[in-house]
Order: structure tokens, then C-alpha cells, then sequence
């Protein structure tokens, strides 16, 4: 289903040439979390952002509105990848990986990310849904949508937020987490109509809230 057909995507958005389908990102996460869990099993994530109206690469002709953020293994550094479409900038992420040396994957890790990943399905129309109404927000808003693995979780080992700015405030953006990118994708395109005017949804707005002393909603 498709949400907010009416806002189609503005024809100076970028991120939206490539042919590429969209569904191919589900399986470029499956391959890079499974590499990322092998390398660090204590603990892993990564960053995937959509700035529709980036002007890195303009110079070059190049598309680079997605980018993808993450920690390399036992380093304690950050790094990035720029790519104009969401599962590009993913297998940019593997080939990092796989640049320094072959990285072997145990079974039990295939698995568990196989297992989660079939579970997931469908959610890269959901992201193309957001992706799309984002379009519409001011040309320096975007959206964040992270994956972390921490098996010493609780509530299970996969933490996904999507965060979306607020147009006029630094911090914080409107957030969403689950356990899953269905989860938080279906809560963000439920408030759509809300953030889509600026204002602020998911966790931010409960907080707003509670500090005003109004009622939740």
C-alpha cells in the first residue's frame, strides 16, 4: 500500500534515477549484517540516510544523496559511503569490508540474519514510501534509518530507528524505534500527515507532551 500517492517526487529530488528496484537494498542489508555480526559479534550497526537535496557530487554530475554511517570493527573510528541509490550505497559498505580481506561467515551467523531477514520482507517499499514523502520536507531535512545488533538486549538482539528532523530544531528529530525496519517504517508513514507539516512525531512529540502536562494523544 502506498501512502500519500497524491505527493509524488519532485523532479529535482535525487536518489530516484537509478533503475535499480528498491527491493534490492533488503538483501544488501542481509549481506552486510552478516559480515559486520562476523567481524564484531558483541555488538554492530550501521546508518543509512537519505538527503534528497544533497549537493554532494553536483560538480561531478554524480548523485551521492545516500549515504550509509558506521563504525569500523575494533577501531573506535566512523566511516562513510556515498551512493545514489539505497542498495548501492550498501554493497559499498561490504566491498569496505571486504577490501580488508575475505570475511568469513559462520553458519549460525548466516542464519540468525537470514532468519531476521525473512522476516523483514517488503520493507524497502515501505522505505521508498518514506523516501518519497521526504521529498516534500525543506531541502536540508532527510531522514536516518539505523539497524543495531546488541545480542545482550532484553527485548531482542535488533534495534531499528528512523529518525526524521524537525524543520527549525538541531535536535532532536522525530523518532521511531523497533525491532524491526517493518515496525518503525508503519509507525513513521502512520504520522506522516504530522511530520509532513513540520511538526514534530513519533517520541518527540509523547515528550513535548508529558513536559507541557497536556494529555497523550
Amino acid at each position: 500500500m502506498a501512502h500519500r500517492e497524491d505527493l509524488a517526487v519532485p523532479p529535482n529530488a535525487k536518489g530516484w534515477s537509478d533503475p535499480r528496484p528498491w527491493s534490492e537494498v533488503e538483501q544488501a542489508t542481509a549481506t552486510v549484517l552478516a559480515m559486520m555480526i562476523a567481524l564484531d559479534p558483541a555488538g554492530c550497526g550501521f546508518t543509512l540516510a537519505y538527503v534528497p537535496y544533497s549537493r554532494l557530487g553536483e560538480d561531478e554530475g554524480v548523485d551521492l544523496s545516500w549515504e550509509v554511517n558506521f563504525g569500523l570493527p575494533h577501531s573506535g573510528e566512523d566511516a562513510y559511503e556515498l551512493a545514489g541509490h539505497p542498495a548501492a550505497v550498501i554493497e559499498e559498505l561490504t566491498k569496505t569490508f571486504s577490501d580488508a580481506g575475505e570475511v568469513p561467515v559462520p553458519s549460525e551467523v548466516d542464519d540468525l540474519v537470514q532468519e531476521a531477514s525473512r522476516s523483514w520482507q517488503g520493507w524497502s517499499q515501505l522505505l521508498a514510501d518514506a523516501a518519497r514523502l521526504c521529498c516534500h520536507l525543506p531541502d536540508d531535512a532527510g531522514m536516518d534509518v539505523s539497524v543495531r545488533y546488541s545480542p545482550a538486549e532484553q527485548l531482542g538482539p535488533w534495534i531499528w530507528t528512523l529518525a526524521i528532523p524537525v524543520p527549525g530544531t538541531e535536535y532532536p528529530a522525530s523518532e521511531w524505534e523497533g525491532s524491526s525496519p517493518l515496525e518503525v517504517l508503519r509507525a513513521a508513514l502512520e504520522e506522516a500527515d504530522i511530520w509532513l507539516q513540520g511538526l514534530p512525531a513519533g517520541h518527540l512529540r509523547v515528550l513535548l507532551a508529558q513536559e507541557s502536562g497536556q494529555p497523550l494523544t
